[in-house]
This record gives structure tokens, C-alpha cells and sequence, in this order.
């Protein structure tokens, strides 16, 4: 029984290490034009993920790590500062997180751009 907690805790302690890392995979600190207007995403040790403060905004929202896909898009989805409702999604064209597009909660799509 000893061994199975030992093995189940390192297992556990391997995959938060594993997503730890995959959040910060990719250069996506920085400041983006985002249709007709701009936010900053800066790195959060505290809540371990992204931040992402909205010109005009109040506050800031959550960008989590999602996917890559096959034809090198790379994706991270928006939440509230709550981490659980959904407010859009950032899809890069490009592996260094410079241009894409920004989907928002409702639907409306904007091209960002990396400052």
C-alpha cells in the first residue's frame, strides 16, 4: 500500500510539473493590438497561469495553455478571473506568438498582433 501512495504521489507530482510547464511552453508575455484595442499578458506565479489586463478593463482574466494543432496554430483559452467562465480564445498562427486571431465569448473574431 506504501508503495502505490509513493508511486500515486510522484505520478501526481510529474503531471502539475508537466502542466506547470506547458503553460509557460511559449513566448506569449506581452503586449497585443487586438482588433481596435490592446491588452498586456504577463505571467502570474501565483495563480500559475497567464493574466491578461484589458485596455479599459477592469481587473484582468485568465489564459491558460490549450493545444497545438498539426498545422502549427497554437491555442489558449480566456476565462473570467474565476477559471471557470469562458471569455475567448487566443489561436497564434505562429510559434512565437506574434500574430493570430482572438475569438471572443460572442463570436465576433478580431486579428491580433504582437507589439
Amino acid at each position: 500500500m506504501k508503495k502505490l501512495l509513493t508511486s500515486l504521489f510522484f505520478l501526481v507530482l510529474i503531471l502539475a510539473a508537466q502542466n506547470i510547464y506547458s503553460q509557460k511552453a511559449y513566448d506569449v508575455e506581452g503586449r497585443y493590438a487586438v482588433g481596435k484595442t490592446y491588452c498586456t499578458i504577463e505571467w502570474s506565479e501565483s495563480s500559475k497561469a497567464f493574466r491578461v489586463y484589458w485596455d479599459n478593463g477592469t481587473g484582468y482574466t485568465l489564459l491558460f495553455y490549450s493545444d497545438e494543432y498539426p498545422n502549427g496554430n497554437i491555442v489558449y483559452t480566456e476565462y473570467e478571473n474565476d477559471g471557470v467562465t469562458y471569455t475567448g480564445t487566443f489561436t497564434f498562427t505562429d510559434s512565437a506568438c506574434n500574430t493570430g486571431t482572438y475569438d471572443r465569448w460572442d463570436g465576433k473574431q478580431f486579428s491580433i498582433r504582437k507589439r
